[in-house]
């Protein structure tokens, strides 16, 4: 395996006697993006924990390594750090596509944050097999469509329409309720709503204020689903050569990130439909529109069950149909 040279902070060293280990951490966002900045008050409160002898040094836009290169090269020791994109491993994690899924992961049934810890020995396993340690997930909530022409209030509306979807799973989501999936890179999507190349467009309010999609897309039709994941990971290689206190210390910090990372998403996505109503237009979908689409969907995320080979990603799908809503 190759490795990613350590920086030692000589300075810490001539203080306190400790030599500092600095693994580059890469984010996959700005320095503004909710997700950073949960990565970087995690990467703090490692460094702070641990007396600042291991510190993970963000480094922002995906400079270090692109999305769907990250998982390789944490595993192979290019990268010591990163917060992988759940919908970009899918490929080689297949039982992460029900995770990329619109409404692939639980709003509230559990609570979110407890849903979370409960899959996530599951998915420690499975990124085990890539020469990875995976320390805390987040997920992305508030999911819905954002279109040129209205809302889409029901599963009805969503027939004859243009969507972009990311991947094979969210074309079958669409393609099921009638709509015709587009695949576009998420740069294009400005571009493709402008000019009519597509009607709407799958996205999480955070995102469709950002990039200013609401100038192209007025309409936000928020079925609040939760999807895809944030997960961050180190190569074994640097969790090995941590001490056993230093892992023990870092696991606690991890965990705990899990928790407070989901509940502030929770309410950064609520902040952020407040903002979709005042800049744009915002329907809210009803619960019961939201549970026939659920129930529409059913069939989709039976057909990848059906897929999902290895035990370890069908201990995972079992758990995530069990807390689909």
């Amino acid at each position: 395996m190759k490795k990613f040279a350590v920086i030692s902070a000589s300075a810490l060293s001539l203080a306190t006697g400790a030599i500092a280990e600095e693994y580059p951490y890469s984010l996959p966002f700005n320095a503004a993006n909710e997700f950073s900045q949960i990565g970087v008050t995690w990467a703090e409160t490692v460094a702070e924990v641990t007396g600042g002898e291991v510190q993970f040094e963000a480094d922002f836009n995906a400079g270090l390594v692109s999305i769907p290169e990250a998982l390789d090269a944490v595993g192979s020791g290019v990268v010591p750090a990163a917060m992988t994109v759940g919908s970009a491993m899918s490929g080689l994690v297949p039982a992460f596509a029900f995770i990329e899924m619109g409404g692939g992961m639980p709003t509230v049934t559990e609570p979110t944050e407890d849903a979370m810890m409960a899959i996530f020995p599951d998915i420690a396993k499975l990124l085990a097999v890539h020469d990875v340690k995976a320390l805390w997930i987040i997920p992305a909530f508030g999911g819905g469509l954002a279109c040129r022409d209205g809302f889409v209030e029901t599963i009805d509306d969503w027939a004859g329409k243009k969507i972009r979807a990311a991947g094979r799973w969210q074309a079958k989501q669409v393609e099921i309720l009638g709509g015709s999936p587009v695949a576009l890179p998420a740069s294009d999507v400005y571009t493709a709503l402008q000019n009519g190349t597509v009607d709407c467009s799958l996205t999480v309010p955070t995102i469709y204020l950002a990039s200013s999609m609401y100038e192209v897309a007025p309409y936000f039709s928020g079925y609040q689903l939760t999807g895809n994941a944030l997960i961050t990971v180190v190569g074994m290689d640097v969790w090995d050569a941590l001490s056993e206190e230093q892992r023990a210390t870092i696991e606690r910090v991890s965990a705990e990130t899990t928790v407070s990372g989901t509940k502030g998403l929770r309410t950064i996505n609520e902040t952020a439909l407040t903002q979709v109503e005042t800049t744009a237009n915002l329907y809210r979908v009803t619960e019961e529109d939201r549970q026939r689409l659920a129930r529409a969907w059913d069939p989709v995320f039976a057909e990848l069950a059906s897929e999902i080979t290895d035990e370890t990603g069908k201990s995972l799908v079992t758990a995530l149909t069990a807390l689909r809503q």
